[in-house]
Protein backbone atom coordinates (compact mmCIF):
# COMPACT_ATOMS: atom_id res chain seq x y z
CA UNK A 1 0.00 0.00 0.00
CA UNK A 2 2.79 2.39 0.93
CA UNK A 3 4.49 1.78 -2.42
CA UNK A 4 1.34 3.03 -4.13
CA UNK A 5 1.33 6.21 -2.07
CA UNK A 6 -1.31 5.11 0.44
CA UNK A 7 -0.64 6.48 3.97
CA UNK A 8 -0.51 3.67 6.54
CA UNK A 9 -1.17 3.34 10.27
CA UNK A 10 0.64 0.53 12.11
CA UNK A 11 -1.37 -0.65 15.12
CA UNK A 12 0.50 -1.98 18.15
CA UNK A 13 -0.42 -5.42 19.45
CA UNK A 14 -0.69 -5.95 23.19
CA UNK A 15 1.51 -9.07 23.30
CA UNK A 16 4.07 -8.00 20.64
CA UNK A 17 4.09 -4.24 21.04
CA UNK A 18 7.90 -3.98 20.98
CA UNK A 19 8.11 -6.04 17.79
CA UNK A 20 5.71 -3.83 15.83
CA UNK A 21 7.20 -0.62 17.25
CA UNK A 22 10.77 -1.56 16.34
CA UNK A 23 9.67 -2.71 12.89
CA UNK A 24 7.98 0.69 12.34
CA UNK A 25 11.14 2.49 13.49
CA UNK A 26 13.13 0.61 10.84
CA UNK A 27 10.52 1.45 8.22
CA UNK A 28 10.53 5.17 9.06
CA UNK A 29 14.36 5.20 8.89
CA UNK A 30 14.17 3.59 5.46
CA UNK A 31 11.65 6.17 4.25
CA UNK A 32 13.97 8.97 5.27
CA UNK A 33 16.90 7.31 3.50
CA UNK A 34 14.80 7.06 0.34
CA UNK A 35 13.71 10.71 0.70
CA UNK A 36 10.05 9.74 1.26
CA UNK A 37 7.87 11.73 3.63
CA UNK A 38 8.05 9.89 6.96
CA UNK A 39 4.56 11.16 7.71
CA UNK A 40 3.27 8.46 5.36
CA UNK A 41 3.59 6.06 8.30
CA UNK A 42 2.06 6.47 11.75
CA UNK A 43 2.52 4.11 14.69
CA UNK A 44 -0.43 3.85 17.07
CA UNK A 45 -0.26 2.01 20.38
CA UNK A 46 -3.65 1.76 22.08
CA UNK A 47 -6.19 -0.62 23.54
CA UNK A 48 -8.60 -2.76 21.55
CA UNK A 49 -11.47 -0.47 22.51
CA UNK A 50 -9.51 2.50 21.16
CA UNK A 51 -8.80 0.62 17.93
CA UNK A 52 -12.51 -0.09 17.53
CA UNK A 53 -13.37 3.56 18.20
CA UNK A 54 -10.82 4.87 15.70
CA UNK A 55 -11.71 2.42 12.92
CA UNK A 56 -15.47 2.78 13.32
CA UNK A 57 -15.36 6.58 13.45
CA UNK A 58 -13.26 6.79 10.28
CA UNK A 59 -14.76 3.95 8.24
CA UNK A 60 -16.17 6.30 5.58
CA UNK A 61 -12.84 7.95 4.86
CA UNK A 62 -10.24 5.18 5.27
CA UNK A 63 -9.31 2.06 3.35
CA UNK A 64 -9.01 -1.50 4.53
CA UNK A 65 -7.62 -2.65 7.85
CA UNK A 66 -5.06 -5.43 7.32
CA UNK A 67 -4.44 -7.45 10.45
CA UNK A 68 -2.62 -10.55 11.65
CA UNK A 69 -4.30 -11.73 14.83
CA UNK A 70 -6.40 -14.41 16.51
CA UNK A 71 -9.79 -15.30 15.11
CA UNK A 72 -11.49 -13.93 18.23
CA UNK A 73 -9.84 -10.53 17.79
CA UNK A 74 -10.49 -10.52 14.04
CA UNK A 75 -14.22 -11.13 14.60
CA UNK A 76 -14.34 -8.34 17.16
CA UNK A 77 -12.66 -5.81 14.84
CA UNK A 78 -14.52 -6.78 11.66
CA UNK A 79 -17.91 -6.50 13.40
CA UNK A 80 -17.36 -2.74 13.52
CA UNK A 81 -15.15 -2.32 10.44
CA UNK A 82 -16.37 -4.53 7.55
CA UNK A 83 -13.43 -3.60 5.30
CA UNK A 84 -11.09 -5.75 7.37
CA UNK A 85 -8.64 -8.27 5.90
CA UNK A 86 -7.26 -10.64 8.52
CA UNK A 87 -4.70 -13.38 8.61
CA UNK A 88 -5.82 -15.62 11.45
CA UNK A 89 -3.79 -18.82 11.81
CA UNK A 90 -5.32 -22.20 12.68
CA UNK A 91 -4.50 -25.49 14.49
CA UNK A 92 -1.75 -26.82 12.21
CA UNK A 93 -1.67 -30.61 12.10
CA UNK A 94 0.94 -33.33 11.54
CA UNK A 95 -0.16 -36.85 10.58
CA UNK A 96 2.17 -39.85 10.85
CA UNK A 97 1.73 -43.62 10.71
CA UNK A 98 5.11 -44.26 12.35
CA UNK A 99 6.86 -42.86 15.43
CA UNK A 100 10.47 -42.86 14.26
CA UNK A 101 13.20 -40.68 15.81
CA UNK A 102 13.15 -38.44 12.71
CA UNK A 103 9.36 -38.04 12.95
CA UNK A 104 9.73 -37.12 16.62
CA UNK A 105 12.27 -34.48 15.62
CA UNK A 106 9.75 -33.14 13.07
CA UNK A 107 7.03 -32.95 15.73
CA UNK A 108 9.31 -31.20 18.21
CA UNK A 109 10.62 -28.68 15.69
CA UNK A 110 7.15 -27.96 14.28
CA UNK A 111 5.74 -27.37 17.78
CA UNK A 112 8.57 -25.21 19.10
CA UNK A 113 9.40 -23.17 15.98
CA UNK A 114 9.97 -19.57 17.13
CA UNK A 115 8.59 -20.61 20.53
CA UNK A 116 5.36 -21.60 18.81
CA UNK A 117 5.20 -18.08 17.42
CA UNK A 118 5.26 -18.93 13.73
CA UNK A 119 1.82 -19.12 12.12
CA UNK A 120 2.53 -22.65 10.87
CA UNK A 121 3.60 -23.97 14.28
CA UNK A 122 2.19 -27.38 15.19
CA UNK A 123 -0.90 -27.50 17.40
CA UNK A 124 -2.30 -30.98 16.68
CA UNK A 125 -0.62 -34.28 15.94
CA UNK A 126 -2.18 -37.57 14.78
CA UNK A 127 0.06 -40.51 15.66
CA UNK A 128 -0.07 -44.34 15.88
CA UNK A 129 -2.09 -45.87 18.73
CA UNK A 130 1.12 -47.21 20.27
CA UNK A 131 2.28 -43.69 21.26
CA UNK A 132 1.78 -42.95 24.98
CA UNK A 133 1.91 -39.91 27.23
CA UNK A 134 5.39 -41.06 28.32
CA UNK A 135 6.54 -40.94 24.69
CA UNK A 136 5.27 -37.37 24.32
CA UNK A 137 6.91 -36.35 27.61
CA UNK A 138 10.21 -37.84 26.42
CA UNK A 139 9.85 -36.15 23.03
CA UNK A 140 9.76 -32.65 24.53
CA UNK A 141 12.44 -33.29 27.14
CA UNK A 142 15.10 -32.34 24.60
CA UNK A 143 13.52 -29.07 23.45
CA UNK A 144 15.88 -26.17 24.07
CA UNK A 145 15.09 -22.98 25.95
CA UNK A 146 16.26 -19.54 24.89
CA UNK A 147 16.26 -16.22 26.71
CA UNK A 148 16.02 -13.70 23.88
CA UNK A 149 15.15 -13.70 20.19
CA UNK A 150 18.54 -12.17 19.43
CA UNK A 151 20.25 -15.24 20.93
CA UNK A 152 18.21 -17.54 18.69
CA UNK A 153 19.14 -15.55 15.58
CA UNK A 154 22.82 -15.43 16.49
CA UNK A 155 23.00 -19.17 17.23
CA UNK A 156 20.73 -20.29 14.36
CA UNK A 157 18.30 -21.89 16.82
CA UNK A 158 14.80 -21.38 15.54
CA UNK A 159 13.04 -24.25 17.31
CA UNK A 160 13.48 -23.13 20.91
CA UNK A 161 11.05 -21.85 23.51
CA UNK A 162 11.03 -18.72 25.63
CA UNK A 163 10.83 -20.32 29.07
CA UNK A 164 7.82 -19.07 31.06
CA UNK A 165 7.01 -16.37 28.52
CA UNK A 166 5.02 -14.00 30.73
CA UNK A 167 2.83 -12.36 28.08
CA UNK A 168 1.25 -15.59 26.79
CA UNK A 169 -1.66 -17.54 28.18
CA UNK A 170 -1.17 -21.22 29.10
CA UNK A 171 -3.69 -24.00 29.77
CA UNK A 172 -2.72 -23.89 33.46
CA UNK A 173 -5.74 -22.83 35.48
CA UNK A 174 -7.93 -22.80 32.35
CA UNK A 175 -7.96 -26.38 31.10
CA UNK A 176 -6.84 -29.08 33.51
CA UNK A 177 -7.05 -31.76 30.80
CA UNK A 178 -3.58 -30.78 29.62
CA UNK A 179 -0.41 -32.16 31.21
CA UNK A 180 2.43 -29.78 32.06
CA UNK A 181 5.82 -31.20 31.10
CA UNK A 182 7.98 -32.07 34.07
CA UNK A 183 10.89 -29.77 33.19
CA UNK A 184 9.89 -27.75 30.10
CA UNK A 185 7.36 -24.99 29.49
CA UNK A 186 5.29 -27.39 27.36
CA UNK A 187 1.70 -28.62 27.72
CA UNK A 188 0.19 -31.62 25.95
CA UNK A 189 -2.87 -33.84 25.89
CA UNK A 190 -3.12 -37.40 24.55
CA UNK A 191 -6.51 -38.70 23.34
CA UNK A 192 -7.89 -41.44 21.12
CA UNK A 193 -10.26 -38.98 19.40
CA UNK A 194 -9.92 -35.67 17.59
CA UNK A 195 -9.69 -32.49 19.69
CA UNK A 196 -12.82 -30.48 20.26
CA UNK A 197 -13.52 -27.91 17.57
CA UNK A 198 -11.98 -24.42 17.72
CA UNK A 199 -9.26 -25.23 20.23
CA UNK A 200 -7.30 -22.31 21.67
CA UNK A 201 -3.99 -21.84 19.88
CA UNK A 202 -1.95 -20.56 22.88
CA UNK A 203 0.30 -18.30 20.83
CA UNK A 204 3.98 -18.38 21.92
CA UNK A 205 3.31 -21.42 24.14
CA UNK A 206 4.05 -24.99 23.08
CA UNK A 207 0.69 -26.71 23.54
CA UNK A 208 -0.02 -29.88 21.54
CA UNK A 209 -3.08 -32.10 21.27
CA UNK A 210 -1.99 -35.63 20.36
CA UNK A 211 -4.56 -37.96 18.76
CA UNK A 212 -3.56 -41.65 18.75
CA UNK A 213 -5.69 -42.51 15.75
CA UNK A 214 -3.44 -42.82 12.69
CA UNK A 215 -4.24 -45.61 10.24
CA UNK A 216 -2.42 -48.90 10.82
CA UNK A 217 -1.77 -52.00 8.73
CA UNK A 218 -4.28 -54.13 10.64
CA UNK A 219 -7.25 -52.01 9.49
CA UNK A 220 -9.40 -52.79 6.46
CA UNK A 221 -9.31 -50.30 3.55
CA UNK A 222 -12.80 -49.10 4.55
CA UNK A 223 -11.70 -48.50 8.16
CA UNK A 224 -8.63 -46.59 7.00
CA UNK A 225 -10.76 -44.44 4.71
CA UNK A 226 -13.23 -43.70 7.51
CA UNK A 227 -10.40 -42.51 9.78
CA UNK A 228 -9.06 -40.22 7.06
CA UNK A 229 -12.58 -38.87 6.44
CA UNK A 230 -12.94 -38.08 10.15
CA UNK A 231 -9.65 -36.18 10.12
CA UNK A 232 -10.61 -34.35 6.91
CA UNK A 233 -13.92 -33.23 8.41
CA UNK A 234 -12.07 -31.95 11.48
CA UNK A 235 -9.63 -30.07 9.22
CA UNK A 236 -12.49 -28.48 7.27
CA UNK A 237 -14.25 -27.38 10.44
CA UNK A 238 -11.14 -25.94 12.11
CA UNK A 239 -9.17 -24.90 9.00
CA UNK A 240 -5.47 -25.09 9.86
CA UNK A 241 -3.00 -23.42 7.54
CA UNK A 242 -0.79 -26.45 7.21
CA UNK A 243 -0.97 -30.26 7.17
CA UNK A 244 2.15 -32.45 7.21
CA UNK A 245 1.77 -36.13 6.25
CA UNK A 246 4.35 -38.82 7.02
CA UNK A 247 4.32 -42.57 6.26
CA UNK A 248 6.48 -45.07 4.39
CA UNK A 249 7.09 -43.87 0.85
CA UNK A 250 5.01 -46.72 -0.60
CA UNK A 251 1.95 -45.53 1.39
CA UNK A 252 2.30 -41.81 1.93
CA UNK A 253 1.12 -40.63 -1.49
CA UNK A 254 -2.22 -42.43 -1.17
CA UNK A 255 -2.77 -41.11 2.37
CA UNK A 256 -1.77 -37.55 1.46
CA UNK A 257 -3.91 -37.59 -1.70
CA UNK A 258 -6.95 -38.71 0.28
CA UNK A 259 -6.52 -35.91 2.81
CA UNK A 260 -5.66 -33.35 0.11
CA UNK A 261 -8.81 -34.12 -1.88
CA UNK A 262 -11.10 -34.23 1.16
CA UNK A 263 -9.95 -30.96 2.76
CA UNK A 264 -9.21 -27.35 1.76
CA UNK A 265 -6.00 -26.14 3.38
CA UNK A 266 -3.40 -23.91 1.77
CA UNK A 267 -0.20 -25.79 2.71
CA UNK A 268 0.27 -29.57 2.39
CA UNK A 269 3.66 -31.22 2.88
CA UNK A 270 4.41 -34.88 2.15
CA UNK A 271 7.39 -36.62 3.78
CA UNK A 272 8.46 -40.19 4.42
CA UNK A 273 9.39 -42.36 7.36
CA UNK A 274 11.68 -44.80 5.55
CA UNK A 275 13.68 -42.69 3.07
CA UNK A 276 14.67 -39.95 5.47
CA UNK A 277 17.84 -38.79 3.73
CA UNK A 278 16.23 -37.96 0.39
CA UNK A 279 12.63 -37.44 1.62
CA UNK A 280 12.78 -36.46 5.30
CA UNK A 281 9.63 -36.33 7.44
CA UNK A 282 7.41 -33.34 6.74
CA UNK A 283 7.03 -30.46 9.18
CA UNK A 284 4.02 -28.18 9.49
CA UNK A 285 6.32 -25.13 9.44
CA UNK A 286 7.48 -25.40 5.82
CA UNK A 287 6.35 -22.86 3.21
CA UNK A 288 8.48 -20.61 1.00
CA UNK A 289 6.20 -18.27 -0.97
CA UNK A 290 9.24 -17.00 -2.85
CA UNK A 291 9.55 -20.49 -4.38
CA UNK A 292 5.83 -20.71 -5.32
CA UNK A 293 4.99 -22.61 -2.14
CA UNK A 294 1.85 -20.52 -1.97
CA UNK A 295 0.91 -19.67 1.60
CA UNK A 296 -2.28 -18.30 3.12
CA UNK A 297 -4.59 -18.18 6.09
CA UNK A 298 -8.24 -19.07 5.49
CA UNK A 299 -10.76 -19.09 8.32
CA UNK A 300 -13.33 -21.92 8.31
CA UNK A 301 -15.17 -21.38 5.04
CA UNK A 302 -18.74 -21.04 6.33
CA UNK A 303 -17.62 -18.42 8.85
CA UNK A 304 -15.08 -16.62 6.65
CA UNK A 305 -17.05 -13.35 6.45
CA UNK A 306 -17.15 -13.19 10.27
CA UNK A 307 -13.38 -12.75 10.37
CA UNK A 308 -12.29 -11.21 7.08
CA UNK A 309 -13.55 -9.65 3.86
CA UNK A 310 -11.28 -11.95 1.82
CA UNK A 311 -8.84 -14.70 2.78
CA UNK A 312 -5.17 -13.77 2.82
CA UNK A 313 -2.83 -15.29 0.22
CA UNK A 314 0.97 -14.89 0.15
CA UNK A 315 2.40 -13.74 -2.19
CA UNK A 316 -0.26 -11.25 -3.21
CA UNK A 317 -0.62 -7.50 -3.62
CA UNK A 318 -2.02 -6.03 -0.41
CA UNK A 319 -3.82 -3.13 -2.18
CA UNK A 320 -5.59 -5.65 -4.41
CA UNK A 321 -7.87 -6.59 -1.50
CA UNK A 322 -9.22 -3.05 -1.50
CA UNK A 323 -9.44 -2.62 -5.28
CA UNK A 324 -12.58 -2.64 -7.43
CA UNK A 325 -13.18 -2.53 -11.19
CA UNK A 326 -14.14 0.69 -12.89
CA UNK A 327 -17.80 0.34 -13.83
CA UNK A 328 -17.26 1.95 -17.23
CA UNK A 329 -14.62 -0.65 -18.06
CA UNK A 330 -16.93 -3.54 -17.17
CA UNK A 331 -19.79 -2.02 -19.18
CA UNK A 332 -17.50 -1.77 -22.20
CA UNK A 333 -17.01 -5.56 -22.34
CA UNK A 334 -19.13 -7.76 -24.60
CA UNK A 335 -19.43 -11.45 -25.37
CA UNK A 336 -16.75 -10.93 -28.03
CA UNK A 337 -14.30 -10.35 -25.15
CA UNK A 338 -14.73 -13.92 -23.92
CA UNK A 339 -11.44 -15.71 -24.54
CA UNK A 340 -13.03 -18.40 -26.69
CA UNK A 341 -11.91 -19.67 -30.07
CA UNK A 342 -13.60 -21.60 -32.90
CA UNK A 343 -12.77 -24.96 -31.33
CA UNK A 344 -14.57 -24.24 -28.06
CA UNK A 345 -17.92 -25.87 -28.87
CA UNK A 346 -17.88 -27.42 -25.42
CA UNK A 347 -18.19 -23.94 -23.91
CA UNK A 348 -21.22 -22.92 -25.97
CA UNK A 349 -23.25 -22.88 -22.74
CA UNK A 350 -21.08 -20.03 -21.42
CA UNK A 351 -21.60 -17.96 -24.56
CA UNK A 352 -25.34 -18.44 -24.12
CA UNK A 353 -25.42 -17.79 -20.35
CA UNK A 354 -23.44 -14.59 -19.88
CA UNK A 355 -25.20 -12.38 -22.49
CA UNK A 356 -28.49 -13.14 -20.74
CA UNK A 357 -27.36 -10.91 -17.85
CA UNK A 358 -29.17 -7.63 -18.39
CA UNK A 359 -26.96 -5.50 -16.15
CA UNK A 360 -24.03 -4.37 -18.32
CA UNK A 361 -21.52 -4.02 -15.46
CA UNK A 362 -22.39 -7.43 -13.99
CA UNK A 363 -22.21 -8.96 -17.44
CA UNK A 364 -18.74 -7.45 -17.88
CA UNK A 365 -17.69 -8.73 -14.47
CA UNK A 366 -18.78 -12.26 -15.41
CA UNK A 367 -16.79 -12.01 -18.67
CA UNK A 368 -13.74 -10.96 -16.68
CA UNK A 369 -14.38 -13.74 -14.13
CA UNK A 370 -14.78 -16.46 -16.75
CA UNK A 371 -11.63 -15.33 -18.61
CA UNK A 372 -9.74 -15.48 -15.30
CA UNK A 373 -11.00 -19.01 -14.58
CA UNK A 374 -10.10 -20.05 -18.13
CA UNK A 375 -6.59 -18.65 -17.65
CA UNK A 376 -5.82 -20.14 -14.22
CA UNK A 377 -7.14 -23.58 -15.22
CA UNK A 378 -5.38 -23.69 -18.61
CA UNK A 379 -2.33 -25.17 -16.86
CA UNK A 380 -3.41 -26.30 -13.42
CA UNK A 381 -1.54 -27.22 -11.30
CA UNK A 382 1.70 -25.36 -11.91
CA UNK A 383 5.11 -26.45 -10.70
CA UNK A 384 7.04 -24.46 -8.11
CA UNK A 385 10.66 -23.52 -8.65
CA UNK A 386 12.33 -24.44 -5.37
CA UNK A 387 15.41 -26.66 -5.47
CA UNK A 388 15.37 -28.42 -2.09
CA UNK A 389 11.69 -29.47 -2.29
CA UNK A 390 9.17 -30.18 -5.05
CA UNK A 391 5.87 -28.24 -5.06
CA UNK A 392 2.83 -27.91 -7.30
CA UNK A 393 0.27 -25.19 -6.76
CA UNK A 394 -2.97 -23.84 -8.09
CA UNK A 395 -6.66 -23.27 -7.51
CA UNK A 396 -8.71 -26.25 -6.40
CA UNK A 397 -12.23 -27.57 -6.04
CA UNK A 398 -13.91 -27.55 -2.63
CA UNK A 399 -13.35 -30.72 -0.57
CA UNK A 400 -14.44 -33.85 -2.43
CA UNK A 401 -16.53 -35.55 0.22
CA UNK A 402 -19.75 -37.41 -0.46
CA UNK A 403 -22.78 -35.10 -0.16
CA UNK A 404 -20.66 -32.19 1.16
CA UNK A 405 -21.65 -29.20 -0.99
CA UNK A 406 -21.74 -25.44 -1.18
CA UNK A 407 -25.32 -24.20 -1.04
CA UNK A 408 -26.21 -20.93 -2.79
CA UNK A 409 -29.42 -19.39 -1.45
CA UNK A 410 -31.66 -17.17 -3.59
CA UNK A 411 -34.59 -15.44 -1.89
CA UNK A 412 -37.81 -14.34 -3.55
CA UNK A 413 -36.24 -11.09 -4.82
CA UNK A 414 -32.79 -12.16 -6.08
CA UNK A 415 -32.39 -11.58 -9.80
CA UNK A 416 -30.53 -13.70 -12.34
CA UNK A 417 -27.95 -10.89 -12.44
CA UNK A 418 -27.30 -11.36 -8.71
CA UNK A 419 -26.87 -15.13 -8.93
CA UNK A 420 -24.65 -15.66 -11.97
CA UNK A 421 -21.35 -14.27 -10.56
CA UNK A 422 -21.47 -16.70 -7.62
CA UNK A 423 -22.82 -19.64 -9.62
CA UNK A 424 -20.52 -19.23 -12.63
CA UNK A 425 -17.25 -20.55 -11.04
CA UNK A 426 -19.06 -23.76 -10.10
CA UNK A 427 -21.18 -24.10 -13.22
CA UNK A 428 -18.25 -23.54 -15.58
CA UNK A 429 -15.91 -26.03 -13.89
CA UNK A 430 -15.61 -29.57 -12.53
CA UNK A 431 -17.01 -28.20 -9.25
CA UNK A 432 -20.57 -28.05 -10.67
CA UNK A 433 -21.46 -31.33 -8.93
CA UNK A 434 -20.45 -29.78 -5.59
CA UNK A 435 -22.92 -26.91 -5.56
CA UNK A 436 -26.61 -26.81 -4.70
CA UNK A 437 -29.07 -24.04 -5.54
CA UNK A 438 -31.77 -23.21 -3.02
CA UNK A 439 -34.42 -21.00 -4.65
CA UNK A 440 -37.54 -19.43 -3.21
CA UNK A 441 -40.53 -20.98 -5.05
CA UNK A 442 -42.10 -17.56 -5.64
CA UNK A 443 -39.08 -16.21 -7.52
CA UNK A 444 -40.68 -16.90 -10.90
CA UNK A 445 -38.32 -14.75 -12.97
CA UNK A 446 -35.23 -16.49 -11.65
CA UNK A 447 -36.74 -19.96 -11.99
CA UNK A 448 -37.64 -19.22 -15.60
CA UNK A 449 -34.05 -18.16 -16.37
CA UNK A 450 -32.65 -21.29 -14.74
CA UNK A 451 -34.94 -23.43 -16.86
CA UNK A 452 -34.07 -21.50 -20.02
CA UNK A 453 -30.41 -22.44 -19.54
CA UNK A 454 -31.18 -25.96 -18.35
CA UNK A 455 -29.17 -25.26 -15.20
CA UNK A 456 -31.40 -27.50 -13.09
CA UNK A 457 -30.15 -30.49 -15.11
CA UNK A 458 -26.51 -29.70 -14.27
CA UNK A 459 -26.84 -28.42 -10.70
CA UNK A 460 -28.96 -29.76 -7.86
CA UNK A 461 -31.85 -27.32 -7.25
CA UNK A 462 -34.12 -27.19 -4.19
CA UNK A 463 -37.28 -25.09 -4.02
CA UNK A 464 -37.98 -23.85 -0.48
CA UNK A 465 -39.13 -20.69 1.27
CA UNK A 466 -36.93 -18.78 3.71
CA UNK A 467 -38.12 -20.53 6.87
CA UNK A 468 -37.69 -23.99 5.33
CA UNK A 469 -34.17 -23.10 4.21
CA UNK A 470 -33.22 -21.80 7.66
CA UNK A 471 -34.65 -24.89 9.34
CA UNK A 472 -32.73 -27.17 6.97
CA UNK A 473 -29.46 -25.33 7.54
CA UNK A 474 -29.96 -25.42 11.31
CA UNK A 475 -30.55 -29.16 11.20
CA UNK A 476 -28.03 -30.10 8.49
CA UNK A 477 -25.57 -27.19 8.27
CA UNK A 478 -22.62 -29.45 9.10
CA UNK A 479 -23.24 -31.26 5.80
CA UNK A 480 -22.32 -28.11 3.86
CA UNK A 481 -18.85 -26.79 3.17
CA UNK A 482 -20.18 -23.29 2.59
CA UNK A 483 -23.52 -21.49 2.85
CA UNK A 484 -23.75 -18.49 0.52
CA UNK A 485 -26.65 -16.04 0.45
CA UNK A 486 -26.77 -14.17 -2.86
CA UNK A 487 -26.35 -10.40 -2.62
CA UNK A 488 -26.49 -7.56 -5.12
CA UNK A 489 -23.10 -6.10 -6.12
CA UNK A 490 -24.30 -2.47 -5.98
CA UNK A 491 -21.59 -1.25 -8.38
CA UNK A 492 -18.81 -2.60 -6.14
CA UNK A 493 -17.05 -5.26 -8.21
CA UNK A 494 -13.92 -6.76 -6.55
CA UNK A 495 -10.96 -8.16 -8.46
CA UNK A 496 -11.94 -11.58 -9.76
CA UNK A 497 -9.07 -13.34 -7.98
CA UNK A 498 -10.25 -12.12 -4.59
CA UNK A 499 -13.85 -12.93 -5.48
CA UNK A 500 -13.01 -16.51 -6.47
CA UNK A 501 -11.06 -17.07 -3.24
CA UNK A 502 -14.29 -16.63 -1.26
CA UNK A 503 -15.56 -19.97 -2.58
CA UNK A 504 -12.60 -22.06 -3.75
CA UNK A 505 -9.44 -23.29 -1.98
CA UNK A 506 -6.02 -22.59 -3.40
CA UNK A 507 -2.45 -23.20 -2.35
CA UNK A 508 0.17 -25.88 -2.80
CA UNK A 509 1.16 -29.45 -2.02
CA UNK A 510 4.84 -30.40 -1.91
CA UNK A 511 7.23 -33.26 -1.38
CA UNK A 512 10.21 -32.91 0.94
CA UNK A 513 12.31 -34.54 -1.80
CA UNK A 514 13.98 -32.38 -4.41
CA UNK A 515 13.16 -33.03 -8.07
CA UNK A 516 10.51 -35.54 -7.07
CA UNK A 517 9.05 -36.39 -10.46
CA UNK A 518 7.18 -39.39 -9.05
CA UNK A 519 5.35 -36.99 -6.72
CA UNK A 520 4.56 -34.59 -9.60
CA UNK A 521 3.19 -37.35 -11.82
CA UNK A 522 1.00 -38.72 -9.00
CA UNK A 523 -0.48 -35.50 -7.61
CA UNK A 524 -0.96 -33.48 -10.80
CA UNK A 525 -3.58 -36.08 -11.81
CA UNK A 526 -5.66 -35.43 -8.70
CA UNK A 527 -9.33 -34.62 -9.27
CA UNK A 528 -8.96 -31.79 -6.75
CA UNK A 529 -7.46 -29.33 -9.25
CA UNK A 530 -10.05 -26.99 -10.73
CA UNK A 531 -10.70 -27.53 -14.45
CA UNK A 532 -13.06 -26.02 -17.02
CA UNK A 533 -16.18 -28.08 -17.73
CA UNK A 534 -16.60 -28.95 -21.40
CA UNK A 535 -20.08 -29.96 -22.60
CA UNK A 536 -19.43 -33.22 -24.43
CA UNK A 537 -22.66 -33.14 -26.43
CA UNK A 538 -21.99 -29.61 -27.69
CA UNK A 539 -18.42 -30.58 -28.60
CA UNK A 540 -19.85 -32.96 -31.21
CA UNK A 541 -21.74 -30.18 -32.97
CA UNK A 542 -20.62 -27.80 -35.70
CA UNK A 543 -18.76 -24.72 -34.46
CA UNK A 544 -21.05 -21.87 -33.46
CA UNK A 545 -18.49 -19.49 -34.94
CA UNK A 546 -19.30 -20.37 -38.35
Amino acid sequence: SLELGVPCIVLGRSHTVQHSYRWTELLVDLLQKEDIDAGMVTYLSCTLDDIKFITQSSRDSTGMLYSTCSRELAASIKAGYPNTITSTGGPNTLYTTEWTPAVQDAVRMSASIESSGQCTALRHCVVPSSVTSTDVEDLFSSVEGIEKAEDALRDYKFDCIFENHADSVTPAGQDDTYTKHGTKDVHYKVNTHMPENHIHEYWRKVVVDVTTDATTSDLTPEEKDDKLKDLAKWLNTNQPISLAVNAPRSQVFDIAKSLFEKSALVVYTVGSTDREKEAPPALTCQARPQEAEVFGEFPPRKDLRVFTKYPVIVPSSTPSYDTTYDKNYLESLSVLDLNLHPGDNGLRYIQMLIPDIDNAATCGFCIELFNYILDVTSHNPKRGFGTSRTAIWGIQRPPILHDIRTVIRCNDKNAFNDLVPTLLPFYATNAREQVELSVHPENDNLLEKLQDHNIDSAVKCVLEDDSSFEERMTANGDDYYNIVEVEEFKDNYPLVGQFLSLYFPLGHIKSTMSDDNEFIEFFEKSDKWLQIHQDEEEMKKTSFWG
